[in-house]
């Protein structure tokens, strides 16, 4: 069933049967409803010594329910070791979910600051994380602000979060982000990646993949360095959705790579674009003759895409961002449509790739509880639940100004070490840092760096090189050492477009 018609409007089963948690968990996951109350992992606490963790975010789709998986994981493993200890006394996490709807298309700003309300005001919720699109978020973090409560953004990259807290810090200082970073930075770590693929690693792998093939082959002959028909790429295309958050990551791409406009083809579609659409998008990318598509999509617009490239084989390579292609369940969502494609992954935490001592274990975990991998969303709560109890525990404070106070410590000079499960380093970015705001995390290797994913022709998803190994001064643009890559690059055996036997 495709993702747009997965909003779940009945009672859920998940059944937590991992690494020893045996406990089962019941959850109503429908449209405007909440996931109530929960001490994962303890029983009869009493109120009065929970510390009171809200999600924000849409439940019933992908972002929202892995939000709220990352966060009840934390919990889990939080309360399971004794949970946190202030001035003596002895508190556990609890977790609840207020649903935003911010993935429907036809989004209704005041479904999320109805959400933000209820879960503070109703639901009594202390502290607050979660969010994911920029439109919704918008609205109702300032019902968020108004109530001068902490929220960890772990969904939403633009920009403009994080530079309201210099703009404005009395008001906006309650605002902190862990994953991802924001646009300006991804858009910079991308296009050191495009550059690398298209001048090295694409080029270089149609050498590979041109030796000792058949002469039918489209990479017949490329193997000969320095031949005419060797790999050269001339032309992109980006294909985005028209939102807000896709606007500065489009236009940092477009003003960085070493293509003249008319070498650029930008399409920017509408996220109620049907699958007939992305037909017509993929024919006139192909028929422009570019040799890599930047996707820059959060939403269910993916699937299309993937399958109507999966129908026509055009002659270029997917390759950016694809929230929905990051989920295990990918390959079956698209009946196998997204091979090849190469996809950004949230900071290098990709599938199986030990960056921190800690990734494999929350890994494991996450399958074994949930019966799949995490989306960046879950990773981002996941760790913010930790940043949270930290920083209680190490202020020795519930107060918002005593916990804001100790997150402010936490810089690119005085970072976390190996306590998150996707960087190595962990630190807030400044006020005096000023570009792209403060309380934002601080980016590029061993802070938080994307990592590159690939779904090869077997259904299994592969991290790749992002060219540390390319010859100078290529190997200045690497965003991530080549130790965390688990497989190689892999062109399509249709070609791409620059090979001088590609049939016409």
């Amino acid at each position: 069933m495709e993702q747009l018609t997965k909003r779940v409007v009945a009672i859920v089963l998940i059944a937590v049967i991992g690494t020893g948690i045996g406990v089962g968990a019941w959850f109503f996951l429908a449209q405007g409803q909440a996931i109530p109350w929960e001490t994962p992992g303890v029983t009869g606490i009493p109120s009065n010594r929970w510390i009171k963790i809200g999600v924000l975010n849409d439940i019933g789709e992908i972002q929202g329910d892995h939000a709220y998986e990352g966060a009840w994981l934390a919990a889990y493993n939080i309360n399971t070791n004794g949970g946190v200890w202030v001035n003596g006394t002895q508190y556990y996490i609890a977790i609840i979910a207020e649903d935003t709807e911010e993935a429907n298309p036809q989004l209704d700003v005041t479904k999320g600051v109805a959400a933000a309300q209820k879960i503070i005001s109703v639901d009594g919720a202390r502290y607050l994380m979660g969010g994911f699109r920029t439109e919704a978020l918008k609205s109702y973090i300032e019902v968020v602000m108004d109530a001068k409560k902490l929220f960890i953004g772990t969904g939403a990259a633009t920009d403009y979060f994080c530079e309201n807290v210099v703009d404005s810090y009395n008001r906006y200082k309650y605002f902190f982000r862990t994953n991802p970073h924001n646009s300006s930075a991804m858009g910079k770590q991308i296009i050191y990646f495009l550059i690398v693929m298209a001048f090295y690693l694409m080029p270089l792998q149609a050498f590979y993949q041109g030796m000792g093939a058949d002469p039918t082959d489209p990479y017949y002959g490329t193997g000969i360095p320095g031949a005419l028909n060797s790999l050269n790429i001339t032309k992109m295309a980006i294909l985005r959705e028209d939102l807000d958050w896709t606007i500065p990551f489009a236009a940092a791409i477009k003003d960085n790579m070493p293509f003249p406009p008319a070498n650029v083809l930008e399409i920017a579609y509408p996220i109620t674009a049907t699958s007939e659409d992305f037909t017509t998008y993929i024919n006139q990318i192909q028929t422009f003759g570019a040799q890599i598509c930047i996707p820059i999509i959060s939403g269910q617009g993916g699937i299309k895409m993937t399958t109507a490239y999966s129908d026509i084989e055009p002659n270029f390579l997917l390759c950016g961002v694809d929230v929905q292609s990051q989920t295990s369940e990918y390959w079956q969502d698209t009946l196998g449509g997204c091979a090849y494609e190469v996809y950004s992954h949230g900071f290098a935490g990709l599938n199986n790739t030990n960056v921190t001592p800690l990734t494999q274990d929350y890994y494991d975990q996450y399958w074994d509880v949930w019966n799949h991998a995490p989306l960046y969303t879950g990773t981002g709560c996941y760790d913010a639940v930790f940043l949270l109890a930290d920083a209680i525990n190490q202020s020795a404070s519930f107060e918002e100004s005593a916990i804001i106070n100790y997150l402010e410590t936490i810089d690119r000079n005085n970072p976390n070490l190996n306590t998150s499960v996707t960087v190595q380093k962990f630190g807030f970015t400044q006020l005096s840092e000023g570009f792209a705001g403060a309380h934002d995390v601080v980016a590029d290797f061993p802070f938080g760096s994307i990592a590159y994913g690939q779904w090869h022709p077997d259904g299994k998803q592969y991290c790749i090189p992002a060219g540390a190994s390319a010859p100078f001064p290529l190997s200045l643009y690497a965003i991530y050492p080549d130790w965390l890559a688990t497989g190689s690059l892999l062109l399509p055996p249709w070609g791409i477009n620059g090979l001088v036997n590609l049939p016409p």
